[in-house]
């Protein structure tokens, strides 16, 4: 049988599964990593997902910036499944083109949302919520692009040199369901935390996916700190350096075997992930036979909007959204249990 899925785990979530088994009451928090389109191989997975995980009889976090808050802002709707589908259809139909206007893909990107967000997050019995924004400072709170570009040089600069610097140009700012705390230390960056409600949910997603140069921040939410607001994946990328220090495991579906660097890294020198960060992770991806046989080899990437006509860009980007129901069946059936390992070392 060919190998669809590649499980890693950490060490403790690795004994408890060698121990205990599968159990997905076990799961306290799930990650939704900054992903662009790259996402849209899990879109059948969350489907599966969404109504699975809210089985659980306690409350279970769900924890995104970018893509990631969109696809969790899906799960806490009345109906998880349609409003995923909705998701997915309106994020593969819309242009991304980057020449356009930024006004005008900002208002592509609240189209999407629209899309599928009807239920507001305060009410669901079961999942609590929380998107990463980053709060900008200096150049990176300016409209103009060329300050952009210039304060994302800055900030390659002052990461490479420490992670904390990078308050200087952004701090971290969580918009977290205020029921139930996210069990998280956050001491790699200066956090502030807003509680999310309705009137600053809609704006939140927004900005959790406001990419620099290309999409306009949010600025001034109700209920949270002043300033603009922009990609939380310029402080959490892929949640390598997010210490979550729960009693539960942490399930973490990601398009890649590997946790990228973080966005800045990039362009620099990349920092060790924590062991602590990985010690309760249990990493689902796509094995790389799988991924290779996506169109083109690869998952969908944001700048097939540049090189591709929108009509091709549209074909590919759905064939790889179907291709991903074969990891959502294997999931439902749990035909990933066969290729547990631990995290390299």
């Amino acid at each position: 049988m060919e190998m669809i899925w590649k499980v890693q785990a950490g060490p403790t979530a690795y004994a408890h599964l060698q121990q205990n088994g599968w159990n997905w009451q076990d799961f306290e928090v799930v990650i939704g990593a900054s992903a662009g389109p790259r996402w849209l191989v899990l879109s059948a997975l969350d489907r599966v997902l969404a109504p699975l995980l809210q089985q659980r009889s306690t409350p279970l976090h769900l924890l995104g910036s970018s893509s990631g808050a969109y696809r969790f802002s899906a799960y806490v709707q009345d109906d998880p499944v349609g409003a995923l589908s909705n998701l997915e259809q309106a994020y593969i139909d819309a242009d991304w083109s980057p020449a356009r206007p930024q006004n005008m893909i900002r208002e592509t990107a609240a189209g999407i949302v629209r899309s599928f967000l009807r239920r507001r997050p305060l009410q669901h019995p079961r999942y609590r919520l929380h998107i990463v924004t980053s709060l900008c400072h200096g150049l990176l709170a300016r409209d103009q692009k060329w300050a952009q570009v210039l304060a994302l040089l800055f900030g390659v600069l002052l990461n490479a040199v420490s992670r904390q610097r990078l308050q200087l140009i952004m701090k971290r700012l969580l918009f977290s369901d205020p029921r139930t705390p996210l069990p998280a230390l956050m001491q790699d960056l200066p956090t502030l935390q807003a509680d999310l409600n309705e009137s600053n949910h809609f704006e939140a997603i927004l900005a959790s996916g406001a990419i620099p140069v290309l999409i306009p921040g949010e600025r001034d939410l109700p209920g949270a700190p002043p300033g603009l607001l922009r990609d939380g994946g310029l402080v959490d990328y892929h949640f390598d350096q997010f210490h979550l220090h729960g009693d539960g495991l942490i399930l973490y579906p990601h398009f890649a075997h590997r946790l990228q660097p973080g966005w800045l890294e990039r362009y620099g020198p990349r920092r060790r992930i924590p062991q602590a960060v990985l010690d309760r992770v249990v990493l689902l991806s796509p094995s790389q036979s799988w991924l290779q046989k996506l169109p083109g080899g690869r998952t969908p990437e944001r700048t097939d909007a540049a090189h591709l006509g929108q009509r091709e860009r549209r074909r590919l980007w759905s064939e790889a959204a179907r291709r991903g129901q074969d990891l959502a069946e294997a999931c439902r059936e749990e035909l990933f249990l066969q290729e547990l390992s631990l995290f390299p070392g």
